[in-house]
């Protein structure tokens, strides 16, 4: 049975890396958007000072430096004291839990001799991990009103090193969808 439970868990994780996960962007709404068209960026305070968990606020410093560098490959310039856009981050973290129906194949009951036993199918925990939600507003700073607004989702590794690669991936997505964007 642990085996199962083991293949399953590498099969979902596999399938969870190989797929890419969509930046949601309200259709149409922000079609307009041309980042090309500001200089300047700033990021607005993101608060972690509720956490104590040092390893996230590591991660929002990684986060912020990834979308620092995708800005400035598209010739931005980050000015905290007069930028043209301000970047609001928003960062939810969920703990969850994989789960799966017993089976009479998989999990079989076990009789004992008493007449009054039952089998039912019930859910168990094969799994749990931690989804992370990014939300990315760019706020014209003239205007004080979004220009465009994504949310990405990812399965949040344990190790330090792949949360750095699913930051990676996660700002690559965002910006990719900005790009996109522009070219349609």
């Amino acid at each position: 049975m642990q085996k199962l439970s083991y293949a399953w868990l590498v099969f979902v994780m596999g399938v969870i890396a190989c797929s890419t996960s969509n930046v949601t962007v309200d259709q149409g709404l922000y079609d307009d958007f041309d980042l090309s068209s500001y200089k300047t960026y700033s990021f607005l305070d993101v608060n972690v000072d509720g956490t104590h968990n040092e390893s996230f606020k590591l991660s929002v410093d990684f986060l912020k430096e990834e979308i620092s560098k995708q800005m400035v490959s598209r010739n931005l310039t980050e000015d905290t004291s007069n930028p043209e856009l301000l970047i609001n981050l928003g960062i939810v973290v969920e703990e969850k839990e994989q789960t799966r129906e017993t089976s009479l194949a998989t999990d079989p009951f076990m009789y004992t001799g008493q007449r009054n036993y039952t089998w039912q199918s019930q859910e168990i925990v094969v799994n749990k991990y931690k989804e992370g939600t990014l939300t990315v507003h760019l706020v014209d700073a003239k205007t004080n009103k979004a220009v465009w607004v994504g949310v990405v989702s990812k399965i949040i590794p344990n190790k330090q090193e792949k949360k750095q690669a699913a930051i990676e991936d996660a700002v690559l997505e965002v910006f990719e969808s900005i790009d996109k964007n522009r070219i349609n």
